[in-house]
């Protein structure tokens, strides 16, 4: 077996992305994400390699002429942990099922972190930093996967912990069935809502006509709200709008919303977005004039709704007057109303307050997701 190393090499480069669709091919619960996408992540002009600070290695494992595994390793002069400590990334992670494949990658990865970049705590996996996929699906394979959804080969768990990588943290989504069910989750926050709009509060649906200037906004609120999540690292206005650019096409305004406080403040936010998940799947990651087609039937079909994001910002968060509540509560009326039986919370880190709102569906963990570390 053999291991190429690489920072920025054509054709290494398109062997790196195309193995993800060979891995994956035949797979039903798989999303192929955009080859257009996964080429421009890798290449010279993509944001991460043109911070200054930042340095990374890629690279692939083959044996004889195919093609066994994948993997990069990472140094964003930004990502720390709590404590401050610099942490290095393991990105774009994938591996046939033979262990000894995975070993030989995440030796190589590890070595040039540690050894080259004297880097001595590590995440993975983790691409760039959290705004560009991580974590681990560590359950919930049997589930019908949504947009957004971290998505792994099951037997990537045992590698990483076999190799000595240990859980940092987990995150959980929950799916919520039937629109009584709906309703009643949001019962407890509709005094609330109507409490906030009394003192002064407004309420702005979002404006997919006016994407670029929603984006704007959409990109202050989200960073003031996540700024203490573990591994937050700032992203600069262009990269949040065209990261986040596909959201008009997920957006309903009806349970996008915007909240303002009583001086008119941006202050919070609930995503409530379809489920776009046949759709994006439809294009087979191509991004021509059928493919764009295959995209808007299924989306015409959505059945699902995803309570992807919600975010106060710290000055309103200790003001402790329930907006939380009242944001999710609107937005489950509003996805209730218009007669989606289906919705699920997305991605909710272990102690998150969202979890509250669940009542008794908080403890559903048949969909785990794990971010992993490893110590020198």
């Amino acid at each position: 077996m053999g291991i190429h190393k690489f920072t920025f090499s054509p054709g290494l480069t398109r062997d790196f992305a195309r193995f993800g669709y060979e891995l994956y091919r035949g797979d039903p619960c798989w999303i192929p994400p955009s080859e257009e996408e996964a080429i421009a992540q890798l290449s010279p002009e993509f944001f991460f390699y043109r911070t200054p600070g930042n340095r990374h290695a890629h690279f692939l494992a083959t044996s004889g002429k195919k093609i066994v595994g994948r993997i990069s390793a990472m140094v964003n002069r930004e990502l720390r942990d709590r404590d401050g400590q610099p942490v290095g990334a393991l990105g774009f992670f994938e591996c046939v099922n033979d262990y000894a494949v995975a070993r030989e990658l995440l030796d190589s990865a590890i070595r040039w972190l540690c050894d080259d970049q004297g880097i001595r705590r590590i995440w993975g996996p983790m691409n760039f930093d959290i705004w560009h996929g991580y974590r681990l699906m560590t359950s919930g394979f049997d589930q019908k996967p949504f947009y957004g959804e971290p998505y792994n080969k099951p037997y990537y768990q045992d590698f990483f912990e076999r190799y000595g990588l240990a859980p940092k943290q987990h995150w959980n989504s929950v799916e919520i069935r039937g629109r009584k069910t709906l309703e009643r989750l949001a019962e407890p926050g509709r005094a609330l809502f109507d409490s906030l709009k009394e003192q002064g509060y407004r309420f702005e649906s979002l404006n997919p006509t006016r994407i670029r200037e929603e984006l704007l906004k959409l990109h202050f609120v989200v960073s003031r709200s996540f700024s203490g999540f573990l591994g937050y690292t700032p992203i600069s206005s262009v990269e949040f709008q065209r990261l986040f650019f596909p959201v008009h096409y997920a957006a309903h305004p009806e349970f996008f919303l915007f909240a303002y406080d009583d001086a008119d403040r941006l202050c919070g936010f609930v995503a409530g977005l379809l489920d776009l998940a046949n759709a994006v799947r439809a294009m087979h990651g191509r991004n021509n004039w059928l493919a764009k087609s295959r995209f808007f039937y299924h989306r015409r079909l959505v059945d699902r709704t995803l309570l992807h994001l919600i975010g106060k910002t710290p000055e309103e968060n200790h003001k402790h007057n329930g907006l939380g509540a009242a944001l999710f509560s609107r937005a489950f009326r509003a996805i209730s109303a218009k007669g989606y039986e289906t919705t699920v919370m997305t991605l909710m880190a272990q102690g998150s307050p969202s979890r509250r709102f669940l009542q008794e569906l908080a403890g559903d963990d048949r969909r785990q997701y794990t971010l992993y570390e490893w110590n020198r």
